[in-house]
């Protein structure tokens, strides 16, 4: 995990939706945080209706598990669209059932291979550090600055890796002595002080853009039926004070063309809708095969991210070196799409 510039860019799935934060009043109802080194996050986010406390009690320093934390961003989301429901055998009547729906739906988070979410499961750091990416980018939050190694880098599992390199170089989530403790598990305080900097830090769209977004959205639920649908034909980026809306199939670029010219309360203008070569999941799906043709080609523990510049219609694969077998290689199994960037 060497030094670089880390951004992060609008994924297509991140058609952001309007998420206003109500200004945060005085806490007195949480008796066991008055000592909590992040009692700020804590207090916002219970004042915010964010999180909840049992009989008056947080428990910052209890772990915390894949339902209380879908829970948690889906009321950060404050959105009130029907999701679809998932298929998962371990959540049908929970209390958490709609929030692991939504979240599930906009890829925020995800189930297992056998048809489980495991909601009481406890979420280890470098778990949560995926879903706070993956939130940071249905916002359309970006971050630019520099990652730096940690001392035990080489225990952070592959998945994680660009998700850690995220928040560590934003400050978002830090570990302790230069460690940054993966396998260990998040607790409640934790992660809400995670959170917390996300929203009063992260550079993410205007008011504005939320609202439009978020209309926006429900004219692409009209036509697709869910986020994720969208997902496998569509993009969504910004360029200036312009969503462009790029989609692969003509028939449903038509259809969203028509719901968004026909609803009043979309500007004239202010949305485009274009022709897309790809999709976010053919993006999604680009980027992790050109990782995987370098790190095949290149020595171990070599340095390589992905981005999209959606704008150009390219993937980009930021190195520190490559050699010409490798740049052959990706050229053979990627083409055209991929622009090498190194640094």
């Amino acid at each position: 995990m060497k030094k670089y510039t880390k951004i992060l860019m609008t994924a297509a799935v991140a058609a952001v939706l309007s998420g206003s934060v109500m200004a945060a009043g005085t806490t007195g109802g949480l008796r066991d945080i008055d000592t909590y080194w992040g009692k700020q996050a804590v207090e916002y986010f219970y004042d915010n209706h964010y999180v909840s406390g049992a009989g008056g009690y947080f428990h910052p320093d209890d772990p915390i598990t894949r339902e209380g934390i879908a829970s948690i961003i889906n009321n950060m989301l404050n959105e009130s669209p029907a999701v679809p429901k998932t298929s998962f055998k371990d959540i049908q009547g929970r209390w958490s059932q709609r929030a692991i729906d939504s979240l599930v739906d906009k890829q925020i988070m995800n189930g297992y291979s056998d048809n489980t979410f495991r909601p009481t499961q406890n979420i280890t750091r470098e778990e949560f550090a995926v879903i706070a990416y993956n939130y940071m980018s249905y916002k359309g939050i970006t971050v630019q600055d520099t990652a730096v190694p940690y001392d035990d880098e080489n225990a952070i599992a592959p998945w994680a890796r660009k998700a850690v390199d995220t928040l560590s170089a934003a400050g978002y989530m830090k570990g302790a002595n230069n460690t940054f403790q993966p396998k260990e598990e998040i607790t409640r305080g934790e992660a809400v002080n995670v959170l917390y900097r996300i929203l009063t830090n992260g550079k993410g769209s205007s008011e504005k853009q939320n609202t439009l977004e978020t209309q926006v959205f429900k004219d692409i639920t009209d036509v697709y039926g869910s986020i994720k649908n969208f997902a496998k034909d569509g993009i969504m980026y910004w360029q200036g004070n312009k969503l462009h809306v790029g989609v692969k199939t003509q028939a449903n670029r038509d259809k969203l063309e028509q719901a968004l010219a026909e609803d009043s309360q979309i500007e004239g203008g202010s949305v485009i809708v274009q022709r897309s070569t790809y999709s976010y999941n053919d993006y999604k799906n680009i980027m992790a095969r050109a990782e995987k043709v370098y790190r095949a080609n290149e020595p171990t523990g070599s340095f390589v991210k992905t981005d999209v510049d959606y704008l150009n219609e390219k993937v980009l694969l930021t190195v520190n070196s490559i050699s010409k077998g490798t740049q052959t290689a990706l050229n053979k199994e990627i083409g055209g799409v991929l622009r090498i960037v190194i640094q």
